[in-house]
């Protein structure tokens, strides 16, 4: 059976540049073609016709977003769908949390750089924000510098037990996610909601699956 494309559909420039990192390699082992489209910059009616053009095409893709201010995943997967007029698949949605600068976190090798001191004490990184990233970055390292410096330090091992969404994304998306190691370089707190009971990876998926045991 021939492989399909994938077309990525990407918020921006720090999410395009971690996936082509990280990701793009492990996916292009199970695609033809992984194409990145960003949104952020585009008329959403365009993005509209440019996701009904990749359906007509019989090709695979997934809108990543971040969950922003959303009182949880199921919701924000909702309110994705709402916005583009139902084109969007609720299963082709893959939402960050919290923000993508939470992945970039969340594969720090603890034997990497000494420079990455500041971020080796987090255990987990579902609840870091945009602005709790910027504030790690080291004087006088700009923060694409230090982004950077975080993906040559990368181990998708780690980032998958540090980040609910992101194993959500190597679970379901990337075949053998489980067995990936370190350094692809070919080439939920304050998440608005507690986790009773649950660990992040299991409420994670309850949400994203529309689950009616997930409370808000």
């Amino acid at each position: 059976m021939a492989k399909r494309s994938l077309f990525l559909f990407l918020e921006g420039n720090d999410d395009e540049r971690f996936f082509a990192r990280i990701l793009v390699p492990l996916l292009e082992q199970k695609y033809r073609k992984v194409m990145i489209w960003k949104y952020a910059r585009m008329k959403r009616r365009r993005t509209i016709q440019f996701l009904r053009s990749v359906q007509k095409a019989g090709a695979d893709y997934i809108f990543v977003r971040d969950i922003d201010n959303a009182p949880s995943v199921s919701e924000k997967i909702g309110e994705i769908v709402l916005c583009h007029e139902g084109v969007i698949r609720r299963e082709a949605v893959c939402v960050v949390v919290m923000e993508i600068e939470s992945w970039y976190l969340a594969g720090h090798d603890r034997g990497g750089s000494h420079i990455l001191a500041v971020v080796r004490c987090l255990e987990r990184t579902d609840t870091v924000t945009k602005e709790e990233f910027n504030r790690m970055v080291p004087r006088p390292m700009s923060r694409i510098e230090f982004m950077h410096l975080l993906l040559e330090n990368f181990s998708v091992k780690d980032a998958m037990e540090r980040n609910a969404s992101f194993r959500f994304f190597l679970n379901r998306w990337v075949e053998d996610g489980e067995s990936s190691g370190k350094g692809v370089s070919r080439q939920e707190t304050h998440l608005h909601y507690a986790y009773p009971g649950n660990s992040p990876e299991t409420r994670y998926q309850e949400e994203s699956s529309g689950s009616k045991d997930a409370a808000p």
